[in-house]
């Protein structure tokens, strides 16, 4: 009689815990995604079926009867959908799709239409997007799951770390420049040149300019270094330029521009190619590498600082017309 009360415990305990599976991640998202009606997870089958309304079901970590082959799977909801996108947007480092994502948020009316529109138009931010929200299903699904398992008494486990490789290094390739490249370096180095100075009050956006000039003629063209940035398309969406400084050093180095389109700032492009200079110029036995003068667009700056780049000096510019009085 003893045993087998112990065999049926054994059963009631396999039927009770399940071991939390890729698919079975995924199964509980696909449901909970899908808005046509309720579904409980089957314990038994490992798939989520239509709550019909006559099934026993275990939800909130709480069992309400002794039948624990059903659980209810994490509501979601419309509302759900919205704060997610919400939290996207927050974290989203890009300032020209993170506003526009943002007036979408804020429209009113076709929220959710509007904030697809947009992403379809920027690939990669649309990359970017699935990936936080297959993340922050995932993360549902595991405390969903950890809530199951603090009933049945077991320890709670971690989510599974994820692939390290960035998107930069899915979407866009980085490559030494070729001969045939010199139109597209002519092209960067111009929008890098009307960002950062063209801004500036007449005069001394010439005059910066003249002094950027010289310190990166100082490097010989034939020893620049030029790392174009490509996007699946090929098209050019960043670019950096070092050389020695001065041309027949060999202990010094100096970033002449570092550039990347605004539509496609925020995605790492940047610190990329910035590992990948230092990366250069250290194996070829190089000391320093500098950042001065270049046009180097200022919401770049806090990057340079991550990096480990220190401030040695500093450009001050004093406004004559404000402070001297003949």
């Amino acid at each position: 009689m003893s045993v087998f009360i112990i065999r049926f415990i054994c059963v009631k305990i396999n039927h009770m815990e399940f071991e939390l599976t890729p698919e079975i991640v995924d199964e509980v998202i696909f449901s909970m995604e899908d808005q046509t009606g309720h579904f409980l997870f089957d314990s038994v089958e490992s798939r989520c079926v239509p709550d019909t309304g006559g099934s026993s079901r275990s939800g909130n970590s709480v069992f309400e009867d002794g039948d624990d082959r059903y659980y209810a799977i994490p509501v979601w909801d419309s509302i759900s959908g919205f704060r997610m996108m919400d939290r996207f947007v927050a974290q989203l480092r890009n300032p020209v799709v993170r506003e526009d994502l943002r007036l979408a948020l804020s429209s009113g009316h076709g929220v959710f239409r509007n904030f697809k529109n947009i992403l379809r138009e920027h690939p990669e931010i649309e990359r970017m997007w699935y990936r936080f929200k297959q993340r922050e299903m995932r993360a549902i699904v595991l405390e969903w799951y950890n809530g199951l398992r603090d009933f049945w008494g077991l320890e709670r486990i971690g989510m599974e770390p994820e692939e390290t490789d960035e998107i930069v290094s899915q979407d866009f390739s980085f490559r030494f420049l070729r001969a045939e490249d010199t139109g597209s370096y002519t092209d960067f180095l111009e929008s890098a040149r009307q960002e950062v100075y063209s801004e500036l009050p007449p005069g001394l956006g010439d005059a910066l300019e003249v002094l950027y000039m010289r310190l990166f003629d100082s490097g010989c063209p034939d020893r620049h270094t030029v790392v174009l940035v490509e996007d699946l398309e090929d098209e050019p969406v960043a670019i950096a330029v070092s050389a020695p400084l001065p041309e027949s050093g060999s202990l010094c180095a100096q970033i002449s521009a570092l550039y990347v389109l605004p539509s496609f700032r925020g995605m790492g492009i940047g610190k990329e190619l910035l590992s990948r200079l230092v990366a250069h110029w250290a194996g070829r036995g190089y000391r320093w590498l500098v950042c001065a003068v270049s046009p180097v667009p200022a919401a770049f700056f806090p990057a340079l600082h991550r990096a480990g780049f220190v401030d040695k000096g500093h450009i001050s510019v004093l406004d004559l017309s404000e402070n001297f009085c003949p």
